[in-house]
């Protein structure tokens, strides 16, 4: 496998989906991971800023990143994973509650509420409450159009099950598993270790998602191509499953849409990456090594009795996803509006003073 150094991996290790706001933050920090940072503060109160600065130096000195972006607001972290330092940095505020596990042993929490001027801020109660609680129904709404979209998608995908070949099928999943011989390569007794995140988002400027981050020149690419229902997930899965089993750690992506769905595997020992093109997100790799097109799987003549309805599902799951996105681009506005009250009476220069001497003392630890 190539050496993770000079790269930068973008996740999402929470997102808006069809059943709410879904986190696997407990994922973030794994076994090789001795300092956690919790981060807790209102917003605009520099968590954000305080990580980018942390990954920059870290960065400059060659150390492989993993940046975890908000999906309400992509310009924003929600977490910062250096594993070379063994340092993580988690922004522990609302909606993604989170304590470090041994607070003072292996985590600390750095309130940044420490260099705000209280009396500023609750001069604004009233404004900073009220636009609080409007965030709170937009986000609210937009779930519910998010929970309709997945039902709709759900209508689609129970059409193509319908008319799939499950013979066909399994030969393809056969097919998947020969892309790696397993009998031959194992990474040990022990099972590997199973990871979940996100490397796609329904945000307010739309579906976004990082998948050429997780990937280096010498990565082995699968594309997997089908409609809603043709087992993409199912694939995946199995095919996780097998190399869990076998020893090596895996990375499972999930839907956006519906989380309880994996939308991409990622085997670092194997350096393999099995990613599914989606309606939202059509993946397209610059040199897959094998492509896997479930739609041979497909009775095309049945399927044309369902052409008039699968159209229309289409149609509507991609409608209520972009009513969704409106709903989220206003409640991140609102969101805007809470950081001016908080960002007005912060002590930004004993802030960067903190942060200074903070990157001073990881790095020197490595020293």
């Amino acid at each position: 496998m190539e050496e993770q150094t000079n790269r930068c991996k973008k996740v999402f290790a929470a997102g808006n989906t069809g059943v709410g706001f879904h986190s696997f933050f407990e994922y973030i920090a794994g076994p090789e991971i001795e300092s956690v940072y919790v981060l807790k503060g209102g917003p605009g109160t520099g968590k954000s800023t305080l990580m980018k600065r942390v990954a920059q130096a870290a960065a400059k000195r060659g150390y492989f990143i993993e940046m975890h972006y908000c999906a309400s607001d992509v310009d924003s972290l929600d977490a910062l994973v250096i594993p070379g330092l063994g340092a993580a940095f988690i922004d522990g505020m609302r909606p993604h509650i989170y304590d470090p596990p041994y607070p003072g042993a292996l985590g600390q929490i750095l309130n940044l509420g420490e260099f705000w001027h209280s009396s500023g801020i609750r001069a604004h109660k009233q404004a900073i409450v009220a636009a609080g609680d409007e965030g709170s129904r937009l986000f609210q709404s937009a779930f519910r159009y998010l929970k309709a979209a997945k039902e709709i998608h759900g209508n689609w995908a129970d059409k193509i099950q319908r008319v799939q070949d499950k013979s066909c099928f399994n030969r393809q999943k056969k097919s998947l598993l020969k892309t790696v011989d397993f009998n031959n390569q194992t990474a040990g007794d022990d099972p590997g270790r199973l990871r979940h995140l996100f490397a796609a988002a329904i945000g307010p400027v739309g579906p976004i998602s990082y998948l050429d981050s997780l990937t280096g020149p010498k990565t082995e690419v699968i594309l997997l191509k089908g409609p809603p229902g043709s087992g993409k997930s199912e694939l995946l899965k199995d095919w996780a499953k097998t190399a869990l089993e076998l020893g090596w750690d895996v990375e499972a992506y999930h839907n956006p849409i519906d989380p309880r769905k994996v939308q991409h595997v990622l085997c670092p020992g194997l350096d393999i990456f099995i990613a599914a093109q989606t309606e939202l997100f059509p993946y397209e790799a610059v040199d897959p090594c094998e492509i896997i097109d479930l739609n041979q799987s497909l009775d095309q003549k049945r399927l044309k009795q369902y052409r008039t309805e699968l159209e229309l599902d289409r149609q509507t799951f991609l409608q209520l996803v972009s009513t969704a996105v409106q709903m989220i681009y206003q409640a991140r506005e609102t969101h805007l509006e809470v950081e001016h009250f908080y960002v007005k009476h912060m002590d930004f220069t004993a802030l960067d003073a903190m942060c200074t001497e903070l990157i001073c003392d990881i790095m020197h630890d490595t020293d």
